[in-house]
């Protein structure tokens, strides 16, 4: 009898020639900038020979004295990081009701192999709906979950999975903090971890065994030791000067304005003929990780022009871009925090009524409807934070590539963080990106799982494909989009998803793609509601 896929071993692809070629050709000349720089220091002062170099030396040797104090700030820098997370536990109800919608996730049994959103033909009952109920060792469903939450566990098989390390996992996710000795932990933690080890034998359709095994550690995500690769100075003066020139095209030549309100920096465009209560809903886009206006400035410009008839709303998120000068580059700005200033600055621009409710009852036309938000990778968790908490400022939804559904399962986790590149793409993604020390300190020391992921009864009008439009890349390296694609098609979503089963992760905001044509038609859809 063969072993369930749950039990199957993992292992490591070879490293490909384009690895060897990203790591001698792009990031070995970035990482080794601060390590010349040293010793060219080190050289020149042992030498004594400051004095006698030309002009041309000096200049040299003031850059490389620069990377050197940048160099020792950064270490600074890294080691405020990877210091003790900051997030505080979250709400308990919240945490045990997300641990009930994972455990319902997956229930339903969808017809077939389900590829194609056109043998789905009748509504399937929300997760919601599901009865909790012990599965068979042997029920598909039961292996699917075995497989995927192992990932947590770095794909160990999942029999190798004991107790102490499930329930060490299990109160980090409730706590955010390393788990006591049993007998310590207070009566009420001990019971809500206990009812979510409860529900996740439950569903994986096995008791975890008694024990400890080294050998399957927890991926404790916001308690680790942060992964950071080094980089120079001259790399973050060039990302703020790249910045700054889009500021200004932006600004100058496409007619946006920068402003600053409430302790969020934003650029807005409002058409001069636009009504907020009859005119089409204001665009308001959240990026990804990456470069910030460089890497999205296609798109952005793209809403501009192609959709010029509605207001558009940046939101600018340094911890994300990599702009290491910003005050607020390593302190970024919690979800009640955020949601908050979000709101007050859609109220502040006559977007949405105020308050957010109030448009209920009123005639049609008579008030701000709302906006239309629009997210991409790792913005989705920003648009998860409004779909959850204001759900009434958010009339229409666009999400593009988006991680924060699904998140539970450990496939972003594992790709972008831990698992070893063996692509040249996913070593220029581990250096350029996730290994970033802005970045790592968001994902490894920010992260709140459960308030960054997004069910599907927390959509509004979720199965109304006018309101919401998802698209997914098939061949996306950063998360698992056929489980997205599963995970929405098994609560209704038809129409409303665009799989492109040949697409890679942002290929759909490159202008002339199929995603980009996806997107643009649902923005320009005549809005009825």
């Amino acid at each position: 009898m063969s072993l369930p896929i749950s039990e199957h071993p993992r292992h490591s692809p070879t490293r490909s020639l384009s690895f060897y070629l990203v790591l001698v050709f792009c990031v070995l000349p970035v990482w080794s900038i601060p390590i010349f720089s040293w010793s060219f220091v080190l050289y020149e002062l042992r030498g004594g020979g400051i004095s006698g170099l030309s002009w041309h030396g000096r200049a040299l040797f003031t850059y490389a004295l620069a990377e050197v104090l940048f160099s020792i700030h950064y270490y600074i820098l890294y080691k405020f990081v990877d210091g003790p997370c900051p997030i505080s536990p979250g709400n308990t109800e919240e945490l045990t009701l997300a641990f009930k919608r994972i455990s319902q996730s997956g229930l339903t049994n969808l017809p077939g192999d389900a590829k194609t959103e056109d043998i789905l033909d009748v509504s399937y009952p929300e997760s919601s709906a599901e009865t909790i109920e012990k599965l068979s060792p042997t029920d598909p469903r039961a292996i699917d979950f075995q497989d995927q939450f192992r990932n947590w566990f770095g794909g160990v098989p999942w029999s190798q999975i004991r107790r102490k390390e499930m329930c060490t996992w299990l109160y980090w996710c409730l706590y955010y903090a390393h788990m006591p000795e049993f007998d310590k932990i207070p009566p009420t933690q001990l019971n809500v971890l206990l009812d979510c080890l409860d529900l996740v034998e439950k569903r994986a359709g096995t008791r975890i065994p008694d024990g400890s095994n080294p050998n399957a550690q927890p991926r404790l995500l916001t308690l680790d030791p942060v992964s950071i690769r080094w980089r120079p100075l001259i790399y973050y003066l060039l990302i703020a000067l790249s910045d700054f020139i889009m500021k200004q095209l932006f600004i100058r030549v496409w007619g946006m304005t920068l402003d600053s309100r409430h302790g969020i920096d934003y650029l807005v465009r409002i058409p001069p003929t636009w009504d907020a209560c009859k005119g089409p809903t204001p665009i308001v886009f959240v990026y990804g990780l990456g470069l910030g206006l460089l890497q999205y400035s296609t798109i952005i410009y793209s809403f501009l022009t192609q959709v010029p008839d509605r207001p558009l709303f940046v939101l600018l998120q340094p911890h994300v871009s990599q702009q290491i000068f910003h005050p607020r580059f390593l302190v970024p700005k919690n979800r009640k925090e955020t949601v908050t200033t979000v709101r007050q600055l859609l109220i502040d621009l006559g977007w949405v009524p105020n308050p957010p409710d109030a448009r209920k009852g009123d005639a049609k036309g008579s008030r701000p409807r709302g906006v239309t938000m629009t997210s991409h990778s790792h913005g989705s968790f920003l648009h998860a934070w409004l779909l959850k908490d204001e759900p009434a400022l958010v009339a229409r939804s666009l999400f593009i590539d988006p991680v924060a559904f699904c998140s539970w399962e450990g496939d972003l986790c594992l790709k972008f963080l831990y698992n070893p590149a063996t692509t040249g793409l996913q070593l220029f993604m581990n250096y350029f990106a996730s290994t970033e020390i802005g970045i790592a300190n968001l994902l490894q020391r920010q992260f709140d799982w459960a308030a960054n992921t997004l069910f599907f009864e927390e959509i509004p009008h979720a199965l109304d494909p006018s309101r919401n439009k998802f698209i997914v890349a098939n061949d996306d390296v950063v998360l698992s989009a056929p489980r997205i694609k599963k995970y929405l098609m098994s609560h209704g979503v038809r129409s409303g998803l665009y799989f492109n089963s040949q697409g890679q992760h942002g290929l759909a905001l490159i202008p002339g793609t199929e995603g980009f044509n996806e997107l643009m038609t649902w923005l320009k859809e005549p809005e009825h509601y």
